[in-house]
């Protein structure tokens, strides 16, 4: 029997690769960016913080500044982003399940909020053209940097795992899509992916697992 080729664009847990014990998967993963989080001068902000990924959460509270009490109000995109900064000891004002959902919610909610955006050098340019024609305030530091690792792969896998635009980038650096379906883990990803193929899913929760659950029914027929 021919095995379905599966790549992940990102090095999966033991416990992740395991959802693809089925014997008809051939799994290769690898991390195709690297994440280099910045030495952080945060600045004194009275208003809200914003969070779309653990990266930035964690790059922010790597810094050697003391920030009990710092953040006056944060809102997130994700329940792991969320869960972290649970951990760190935050309370979250409101969790979205992506970036789009948070900045509606914001311009209906909260929109004479002072907003401030923790990103990687990578800008959501969506993100922050929205904030602008809603003219809600919006400043953004860049907390860690997104370094392509580019690979290349002679295999054609039935499936592509992408969980930023960035790692799609990376990935199409040596290689192509063929006609591989590309499985992203949200809306910002899945979006950038359909620059390259019509043959393109989103998770409608952006986590991993939910990722790898998408791409195991794309198969289950």
């Amino acid at each position: 029997m021919k095995k379905i080729k599966i790549l992940s664009t990102k090095t999966l847990s033991n416990d992740l690769k395991h959802l693809f014990s089925d014997l008809k998967f051939d799994l290769y993963h690898n991390d195709f960016i690297s994440i280099q989080p910045l030495i952080l001068n945060l600045p004194k902000h009275d208003g809200s913080w914003i969070f779309t990924s653990k990266n930035a959460v964690e790059a922010v509270f790597s810094s050697n500044q003391n920030i009990d009490n710092f953040f006056n109000k944060i809102y997130c995109v994700g329940k792991n982003t969320k869960s972290l900064l649970v951990k760190k000891g935050q309370k979250i004002a409101k969790m979205a399940q992506n970036s789009s959902n948070l900045a509606e919610f914001i311009s209906k909610t909260a929109k004479n909020e002072k907003f401030i955006f923790c990103r990687s050098n990578i800008k959501n340019e969506e993100f922050s053209d929205f904030f602008k024609k809603k003219n809600i305030e919006l400043k953004e530091l860049v907390a860690y940097n997104n370094v392509a690792k580019p690979k290349k792969y002679d295999q054609i896998f039935d499936a592509i795992l992408f969980y930023s635009p960035s790692g799609i980038k990376s990935f199409m650096i040596n290689n192509s899509l063929n006609n591989s379906y590309c499985v992203c883990i949200g809306q910002t990803t899945s979006k950038y992916a359909k620059r390259y193929s019509n043959k393109v899913l989103s998770c409608k929760v952006p986590t991993i697992e939910n990722v790898i659950s998408e791409t195991i029914k794309l198969f289950e027929k």
